[in-house]
């Protein structure tokens, strides 16, 4: 496969995965199952990034960054698949997802559940827009994998530049900003259709106190970027 992402000839493995490989080595149920089969054509481990492949150190959390080609029969395939394959894989993960001539990334940011190192959580997955695969780019920056991990997911996200080691923190107040908006949006909508003034008085209250609680999230994000 080709050089997609034009990084070093020492990080490229360029192996197809089997789709059995999946089922064989992961709890697979049927539903799970039929996505491999009805969803994805293909699945190819293109790069391994470690620190003996990009000359850069790494950590007991994360000794590789895995990237996969994925080949889609359709655009829509639920982005559930990708979530179950992250939650299991041991290592870290990006997945190129491309279907005809267009292109996407999706990573979903994670951390291990024990000190066991044996599963994931995952915090929050991010995609970029579909793109012709020519235009697709994710560069490599940092010195360090969780560095250059974190860049990917800030270029993904749309995050872009933020202080070193704060993008756990980014990522949960990124997930309290969009609850809060959600809740906003709720409190306001209720509000326009209340009929009585009294009740509409007590929401208003409601929905500035929101409003300051968003304020000071935003404020927060600010201060890690």
């Amino acid at each position: 496969m080709d050089n997609i992402l034009k990084y070093p000839q020492s990080t490229i493995v360029s192996r197809v995965v089997p789709k059995t490989m999946f089922y064989k080595f992961m709890e697979v149920n049927p539903r799970m199952k039929s996505r491999f089969v009805n969803d994805v054509m293909n699945i190819t481990w293109l790069y391994k990034l470690s620190a003996s492949s990009l000359n850069v150190t790494d950590t007991e959390e994360m000794k590789e960054i895995e990237v996969f080609v994925v080949n889609l029969k359709q655009p829509d395939c639920p982005t559930d698949l990708f979530t179950f394959i992250d939650t299991n894989m041991p290592h870290h993960i990006v997945f190129i997802l491309i279907h005809d001539e267009s292109a996407m990334l999706l990573i979903n940011y994670k951390d291990w559940t024990d000190d066991t190192h044996t599963k994931f959580r995952i915090r929050q997955a991010f995609a970029s827009p579909w793109m012709p695969v020519a235009d697709l780019e994710l560069s490599v920056q940092g010195q360090s994998l969780p560095r250059i991990y974190d860049n990917f997911v800030a270029q993904v996200s749309g995050i872009g530049e933020h202080k070193a080691g704060a993008m756990a923190d980014i990522v949960a107040l990124k997930k309290q900003i969009a609850a809060a908006e959600a809740e906003l949006e709720s409190l306001q909508k209720k509000m326009r259709k209340e009929p009585q003034l009294d009740v509409q008085m007590q929401m208003n209250k409601l929905v500035k106190a929101k409003r300051k609680e968003l304020e000071e999230l935003k404020k927060k994000l600010e201060e890690l970027k």
